[in-house]
């Protein structure tokens, strides 16, 4: 039987621009205290190398939303956290009042979540007894595909 993953749904949460600028200009803030120390050359080089490898970190360290499918089922995976579709409930996007409950913590505290700013979250519930995360909250640019992808990973409802 052949088991080779098929990604149904991808979706990495990059930092935002404020982010990334800050890093960058507190890279650049070193860079001219080297330059001042050790030459020009030196800090504008140190500089750049420093802020290119802080941008390529950020980006690739940026958690990813994922949905695969294989012959045997399919797998929900979300920064870290990696889930059997299976015991996987329901998938709704919360409403704009939702998500400010989630930002606060009031909604579900004790659910797994990644959230990055002001995206839509979408709400999975987890039927696992045994999973200490009732629910999974996580934010989506396009919350309506990746509630289908779960969906579609699900298969049909009998």
């Amino acid at each position: 039987m052949h088991h080779t993953p098929f990604v149904v749904y991808r979706e990495r949460l990059l930092p935002g621009a404020p982010i990334l600028l800050l890093g960058l200009g507190l890279f650049l803030m070193v860079g001219l205290a080297y330059s001042a120390a050790f030459g020009s050359l030196i800090g504008i080089l140190l500089a750049l190398g420093i802020s290119t490898a802080y941008i390529i970190f950020a980006i690739t360290s940026a958690p990813q939303i994922r949905v695969d499918t294989t012959s045997g089922g399919g797998f929900l995976s979300a920064g870290r956290a990696r889930i059997n579709i299976a015991m996987i409930g329901t998938a709704i996007e919360l409403t704009p009042t939702q998500n400010r409950e989630v930002d606060l913590g009031t909604r579900n505290d004790t659910a797994y979540r990644v959230i990055k700013g002001k995206l839509p979250v979408v709400e999975v519930a987890i039927s696992d007894p045994l999973d200490p995360h009732g629910f999974w909250h996580l934010s989506s640019r396009t919350p309506q595909k990746l509630i289908q992808a779960i969906s579609s990973a699900q298969g049909p409802k009998i």
